[in-house]
C-alpha cells in the first residue's frame, strides 16, 4: 500500500524542477521546469505537481495500485533496488525525501530529466496525434465561428505545446470564416449595379456615381450605362454591341 505525499499547492518559483506522475512513460514520472504556463497551473490545481521525484513516483505508484493495474519492469526495478545501490546513483544536488511504502520497500532516487524530452513525448503520442488530426480535420470543415471553437472541449487536458498546432488552425480558420462573410455583406460593384437596373431612375442615379469614379475608369462604366440604358428604353430591340469584357474592369468597379 502507498501514501500518496502532499503535493504543491503553491506554484514554485519559475526554472524550478518539478514532477508530476505519469503512468505511461519510463519509471512513471515526467520533469520539467517551472514557467507557470496555463499547462502547467491546471497540473497545481489538480494536484499533480511535487518538488521531487520521488514524490512523484510514489503518487504514480499509488494510481497504479488504486487503478488495479501492475508495475511495469522498469517500475518494479527501481523499487527492489538495494538501499546501497540507490544511494550511490542518487545526485548529490538531490534533497528529496524518500519514497514511503508500507511494505517496507527501499528508498527511490531521483533521476535526473529534462523538460525536452518530457514535450516531446507528450506531443509523440499516438493517440494525442490521431486526436489532433481529427480536430484539425473538423476545425477545416467548420462553417461557422462556433463549430471552430467547438473543439476546445476536447483538448482540455492537454498542455500548451500540444495546443499550439490546433491554435494556429481554428485563428487561420476564423480569419477565412471573417474574410468570407465580409465578402458576401459587400454591396454588389457599380458595374453589376448597372447591368441590373430595373429601370432609368436607378440608372441615372448609378450614371452621377460614374462621375466619382476614377476618370481611367469613367470611360468603361459610362459604355455599360449606354448600354443598360438603350436596353431599358428598347425592350424588345437588338441591343448595343458588348461592353468591354467584365474582367477587363477588375473588382470593385
Amino acid at each position: 500500500e502507498f501514501e500518496v505525499p502532499e503535493p504543491l499547492r503553491v506554484a514554485p518559483e519559475k526554472g524550478s524542477t518539478c514532477s508530476y506522475p505519469s503512468p505511461t512513460v519510463e519509471l512513471g514520472v515526467q520533469q520539467f521546469k517551472w514557467n507557470g504556463s496555463k499547462g502547467q497551473l491546471r497540473m497545481l490545481q489538480h494536484g499533480q505537481v511535487h518538488s521531487s521525484f520521488d514524490n512523484a513516483f510514489a503518487h504514480c505508484c499509488a494510481i497504479i495500485k488504486i487503478s488495479g493495474g501492475e508495475f511495469a519492469e522498469d517500475i518494479l526495478k527501481l523499487l527492489n533496488k538495494p538501499t546501497e545501490e540507490v544511494e550511490e546513483e542518487k545526485p548529490s544536488e538531490s534533497h528529496a525525501e524518500s519514497l514511503k511504502v508500507k511494505n517496507s520497500k527501499p528508498e527511490v532516487v531521483e533521476k535526473a530529466q529534462t523538460a525536452e524530452p518530457a514535450i516531446e513525448s507528450e506531443t509523440a503520442d499516438s493517440e494525442y496525434q490521431k486526436k489532433l488530426d481529427t480536430l484539425l480535420q473538423r476545425v477545416k470543415d467548420s462553417k461557422t465561428p462556433d463549430e471552430v471553437n467547438a473543439v476546445y472541449r476536447y483538448t482540455r487536458t492537454w498542455s500548451d505545446k500540444q495546443m499550439e498546432p490546433l491554435l494556429l488552425a481554428t485563428h487561420k480558420r476564423l480569419e477565412e470564416l471573417e474574410k468570407s462573410k465580409a465578402q458576401a455583406t459587400e454591396p454588389p460593384s457599380l458595374m453589376v449595379q448597372i447591368q441590373n437596373a430595373p429601370d432609368l431612375t436607378t440608372l441615372d442615379a448609378l450614371e452621377i456615381d460614374v462621375a466619382a469614379r476614377d476618370p481611367q475608369i469613367q470611360s468603361r462604366l459610362m459604355d455599360f450605362v449606354k448600354k443598360r440604358r438603350f436596353e431599358l428604353e428598347n425592350p424588345t430591340s437588338t441591343p448595343l454591341q458588348e461592353a468591354e469584357p467584365d474582367y477587363l474592369l477588375g473588382d470593385g468597379f
